[in-house]
Formats: structure tokens, sequence, C-alpha cells
């Protein structure tokens, strides 16, 4: 029996690092959802799995029913068992005083109501026992003391926290949580790094993402749901 997943933003960084890891494993149909469906590098498969393409675009909210749409009727694909929303921008580095509303907007935009555009696409087509999980980050803790001026992004994935702990008491069918995926070296978490003094950040995407995968695979409504959970399998703060 085949198990489908859908991962947003799946052409580079924790993304991709996601659709690889699941698309490896036997009997995996991975749904990588991106802006530019030309942009998705090539992705080895395991026995049986195979990875479609389809068009979202994260900042436009008729993108996700528009992207579930394209998976029903050019893949045959109407039912999805895992989704990460995974696809938000980090390009924020202001105090809260300073920061230009059009970039939060931005930020909003994409890292909030994208991701709640997603969830809403894709309850209707996730059966009993689901898992629904919104990429959180380690900034979005709001008893956090900021160190960093990362303000915009940091408000949006609080945000996020919420969203799966509201999500989680709705919707008891399913499995709902939020992940920090840790600081990592990708394009957003190396960016970020260098500007606060580091040649990189902390850890590598493969550590990351292996850590991801066995928190999703131990999920349940008992363990995780409803909370805010690290890469590591710990619990995070709100």
């Amino acid at each position: 029996m085949s198990t489908t997943v859908l991962i947003s933003g799946g052409n580079r960084g924790l993304g991709m690092g996601l659709v690889q890891g699941y698309a490896s494993r036997s009997n995996y149909t991975v749904i990588s959802a991106v802006r530019n469906p030309d942009s998705m590098p090539e992705v080895k498969c395991g026995e049986g799995s195979k990875v479609v393409v389809v068009k979202l675009d994260a900042g436009v909210n008729e993108d996700a029913e528009k992207g579930l749409k394209q998976a029903e009727t050019e893949h045959g694909i109407n039912n999805i068992d895992i989704v990460v929303a995974n696809a938000a921008i980090g390009d924020s580095f202001y105090p809260l005083a300073k920061v230009p509303l059009d970039n939060f907007e931005e930020h909003w935009r994409i890292n909030v109501l994208g991701a709640l555009a997603l969830f809403q696409a894709c309850v209707p087509r996730m059966s009993k026992g689901g898992k629904f999980i919104f990429m959180s980050s380690g900034a979005s803790p709001i008893d956090r003391i900021p160190d960093k001026e990362d303000a915009g992004y940091g408000i949006t994935k609080s945000s996020c926290n919420y969203l799966a702990r509201y999500a989680h008491f709705e919707n008891p069918e399913l499995v709902v949580f939020s992940l920090s995926p840790g600081w990592v070296q990708t394009d957003m978490g190396d960016r970020a790094a260098v500007r606060y003094g580091l040649e990189k950040a902390h850890i590598t995407v493969d550590e990351s993402v292996a850590g991801m995968l066995k928190v999703i695979d131990e999920s349940s409504r008992e363990k995780w749901s409803g909370l805010h959970v690290r890469y590591d399998g710990t619990q995070s703060k709100w």
C-alpha cells in the first residue's frame, strides 16, 4: 500500500531534503509543491516510489487548491496521508520598531496565510490518522528574549504554532503539530548565521531531516499532536 506525502517548497533546502527522504523509501508517492516546477531537481526514488511536481506559490492563496486539483487531474491523487507545510521565507532582519510594513506583510502572507491555505485545501483530502505538520522555528517561542533582529520572521512562525494548536482540537481525526527543524545549513539558515558572525548554521540538512522524519513517523494523537516539537524529538516552548 502506497503512502502519499505532500511537501511544500520541496525544490531546495529542508523541503528538498524531506522529499528525498520520503522518496527513497519504498512505496511512497511524494508531491513536491513548488512555485516554479522547472526548478525541481531530480530525485532518487526507492522501489515503488515516485515524485510528482505541482505548481503552488505559497504567496498566492488560491494556488493551494489549484495545486491539489492538479495532483488529482494529472496524477490521480485524491488522498494525502502526510503534509508538511514547509514553504516559507525568512528575510526580515530588522528590529520591530523598524521592520518595513511591506516586508512584514510579505512574511505574513507566505508563512502564515500560505500555510493556512494549504491546510484548508488538504483537510478534505486527508483520511483518519492523516498527519499535517506546520513548519516552525526556534525563533517562534513568545517567551524568547530576542537575540536577533528577526521579528518579522519569528512572529509568523509563532503564528504557525497557534495554527497547529488550534487545528489539533478542531480536527480530532488528524495528527497536527508544529515542528522546528533546528538552525540548519540551508540558504536561509546560513544567511542568518553569517549576519550574526558565524560561518554557517549549526546542523546539516541531513541531520535535521533524519530527525524530523523520525518525529513524524512516531507521531500520533497521543504523542506530539497539538504540540510544538523539535527535530530531535524534544518538546519545544510556545
